[in-house]
């Protein structure tokens, strides 16, 4: 499927590459002759989050689709207690086949330790084990037969874009810092130092402003924890700041979720600038308010479809547990995820953004993705386009369903006559 417009959207492809111990059908099978595998998630976000919400919900309805007993326990932010979750099922009398854990804050290590001890498979998602951590657990199937591997998306990639979409806005505009010295300054707002994720998406900004080929300077880096109260309370503070000391205003807020860059949009409005027009704004999630406020031109860009992650997730564990001999190395799914902007979010909505914000996941087929128990793990395709054609079966048979609903009573009497 093509989308038109003035960009065509980057596929966030699974560039697959996975995964796991050289344990290979031979272990999975022994889930696969269960009625129902069980899967236990550990979701780290806050219950309401709206991109964790929407990790858990495609997470769900894969499962669904599948027949996988899934457990979502939701940790709440809290670290403390995301350990005693995953403990609580390490060392419970119902252990699952698959415990599923996020490295947030990077706290994950002694729990994937301990589950393979307890003969529990472990699958890294969204945020995977790095730097030293990485070298002390070696690579996934090594050292703990039983951690699977990870999949997570390319955040340096989407930090990147959304630097670069600033410096366009920029560009376009032609906003740059009072005198002769041409700089645009920016705002960022990370959500944290120390995550995986937080820390590529944070080094793709980096790697822009470093070659300064935009122009684009840091002017305030805040952490304001994913939070858009937060967010709003940093931005408002950085504004009456500028206000008062009559200096320059930035022309970007890049912001590591849509949270965070809807606080920036509020603090904007509330001390008289336009967000989108005085400043440019951008933002990762994919989140309906974000796409809404594409729509409406205060948001330049919104990078995202990473929440898929827990549907893939899903996909890859019902073909290990069907059988599939995954290779050992390399230990990642690494997807990318794609930009929404002004010049593609008509294409966007009408292949999959309508089914976001309607979070009507039972909307796609996530058999499509499946590539069973004989199947080349290269060739899993988590694609835009494959994601569309997913889409549109579904549709078309609750249409024809609709359809012989409405007309049951209306055509038997037709046909009567």
């Amino acid at each position: 499927m093509a989308f038109p417009g003035k960009r065509v959207l980057t596929p966030f492809v699974a560039v697959v590459a996975l995964v796991v111990s050289a344990v290979g059908p031979v272990r999975a099978a022994g889930a696969a002759e269960r009625e129902r595998p069980r899967v236990v998630f550990v979701n780290p976000g806050v219950t309401g989050e709206v991109f964790w919400t929407l990790v858990s919900r495609t997470m769900q309805e894969a499962a669904d689709q599948f027949g996988i007993d899934l457990t979502i326990d939701v940790a709440e932010r809290n670290r403390v207690r995301m350990k005693q979750l995953a403990l609580a099922t390490i060392h419970g009398a119902n252990k699952p086949d698959v415990l599923v854990l996020v490295n947030e804050e990077q706290a994950s290590v002694e729990l994937m330790k301990q589950a393979d001890a307890h003969g529990i498979k472990v699958l890294m998602l969204l945020n995977d084990i790095v730097g030293d951590d990485r070298k002390q657990t070696g690579e996934p199937g090594q050292r703990y037969r039983n951690w699977l591997g990870a999949i997570v998306p390319d955040n340096r990639g989407a930090g990147r874009r959304m630097a670069e979409a600033l410096g366009r806005f920029a560009e376009d505009r032609g906003l740059e810092a009072p005198g002769d010295s041409g700089e645009r300054p920016i705002i960022a707002l990370y959500g944290d130092t120390v995550t995986p994720a937080s820390i590529d998406r944070n080094g793709g900004l980096a790697e822009v402003l470093g070659e300064g080929g935009d122009r684009l300077t840091l002017d305030h880096a805040l952490i304001a924890d994913w939070d858009e109260d937060k967010a709003h309370d940093l931005v408002d503070r950085v504004l009456k700041h500028y206000a008062r000391q009559g200096a320059r205003r930035p022309v970007g807020v890049w912001a590591a979720n849509d949270a965070m860059a809807l606080g920036a949009i509020r603090a904007l409005r509330e001390n008289g600038l336009l967000a989108g027009t005085d400043v440019g704004v951008a933002g990762l999630n994919w989140s309906p308010a974000a796409l809404a406020a594409i729509s409406s031109g205060t948001l330049v860009t919104s990078d995202g479809g990473h929440f898929f992650a827990g549907a893939w997730a899903m996909v890859v564990l019902k073909d290990y547990f069907s059988g599939l001999d995954l290779p050992a190395s390399p230990p990642t799914i690494a997807f990318s995820m794609s930009p929404v902007d002004a010049g593609n979010i008509d294409a966007f909505r009408a292949a999959i953004g309508d089914v976001i914000e309607r979070e009507a996941f039972d909307e796609i087929d996530f058999s499509r993705f499946l590539i069973g128990p004989h199947g080349d793990p290269s060739a899993y395709d988590f694609t835009l386009d494959a994601l569309a054609a997913a889409v549109e079966p579904v549709q078309q048979a609750q249409q024809a369903q609709q359809a012989q609903k409405d007309c049951s009573g209306r055509c038997a009497l037709t046909s009567a006559h």
